[in-house]
């Protein structure tokens, strides 16, 4: 998928030959019917794509060397001098269950994923700009293990699950911290989808209570995303397609990732992964959401445009909804051509 989109983004802007790209593994699967779908119904053609194991002939005849999974990346053969080496890590669709909705939604997902990061990277060459590999920048990178957790416990389980942990950690100048207590908040993964409609240039959003925003200024039924939290075993795109049923009664097509992001962490595990999709407006309405989750939901449609002027205004002052609307304005072209 990462060579079908790289030659068709490549050719809508630079003449034949500008840019050479080829695609090989560590071993050879053939090729993948549900990727070639995939890739058709988003207007790239890979039918005619092989799979191949990659020589030394094509590292000695690279410029870049692209890593999509961490197998390639852990394993890949020894560059030659000059050779610049990128990873760009993505989900495997090739390992994705459930049903044959949620398999496609995850390939659909990791094909928007691939595109995004190739119209990244195709910019990023044509700018003649310095690869950005985050390896070479010579900053030491803490991880997991320069955190010592000497106690954790439950301090609360409700609504709510917090846990209290006193852990010390290594500072930059060197040594260990002191003795931390800190109080953590345990959030599941969030699944956020803005819902837009590329015929009628409308958005699909919803209102309900907030208990969080009781005694602020604003109204404590702002206008959101669809949006919920991950079960256990469900992908993100799993996620997406649910909730957006539950509380609109829609049924999306086109999933494109945004991002994914921590909301809080200083203080909370929660991470959010943010998708757009594709919905008929006209259809859109009503109150929604399961009465056992004491949901009460009301679907709001409103223009695009005015959308975007509340993100001016401070209309919209809640992340998910900051975050994917700025993203659509700034990948709005992008997002037409590949649901045309």
């Amino acid at each position: 998928m990462a060579e079908g989109w790289a030659l068709a983004l490549a050719s809508q802007r630079f003449e034949p030959g500008y840019f050479s790209f080829s695609s090989a593994g560590l071993e050879a699967h053939g090729l993948n019917p549900r990727a070639v779908d995939v890739m058709a119904q988003n207007g790239v053609d890979i039918s005619a794509h092989t799979s191949d194991v990659l020589t030394d002939e094509m590292l000695a005849a690279a410029d870049l060397v692209v890593s999509v999974c961490s197998n390639a990346d852990t394993n890949c053969p020894l560059l030659p001098a000059g050779t610049v080496k990128r990873h760009l890590p993505f989900t495997d669709p090739a390992g994705a269950t459930g049903t044959e909705t949620d398999i496609g939604a995850c390939f659909q997902s990791v094909c928007g994923e691939i595109r995004d990061a190739m119209v990244m990277l195709i910019q990023e060459l044509s700018a003649n700009q310095p690869m950005s590999v985050r390896q070479d920048s010579g900053e030491h990178l803490f991880q997991q293990s320069d955190v010592e957790v000497q106690s954790r416990s439950s301090v609360y389980q409700g609504f709510l699950k917090v846990d209290r942990l006193y852990l010390r950690h290594q500072l930059f100048e060197g040594g260990w911290s002191e003795r931390l207590e800190r109080e953590l908040l345990i959030k599941e993964q969030a699944v956020g989808v803005l819902l837009l409609d590329p015929d009628t240039d409308q958005l699909v959003m919803v209102r309900q209570f907030r208990v969080g925003m009781l005694w602020q200024r604003e109204s404590p039924w702002p206008l959101e995303l669809v949006a919920g939290m991950v079960d256990k075993e469900e992908t993100p795109e799993a996620v997406a397609l649910r909730e957006t049923r539950e509380e609109t009664g829609l049924t999306i097509s086109g999933l494109v990732k945004i991002c994914e992001y921590f909301n809080s962490p200083g203080a909370s595990t929660e991470k959010v992964t943010l998708f757009c999709a594709k919905v008929d407006a006209k259809t859109a309405g009503g109150i929604h959401g399961l009465k056992h989750e004491h949901e009460d939901i009301k679907v709001v449609v409103i223009p695009r445009e005015q959308a975007i002027e509340g993100i001016r205004s401070g209309e919209f002052n809640n992340a998910m909804s900051m975050i994917a609307l700025q993203w659509l304005e700034l990948n709005q072209k992008t997002l037409n051509k590949l649901w045309a």
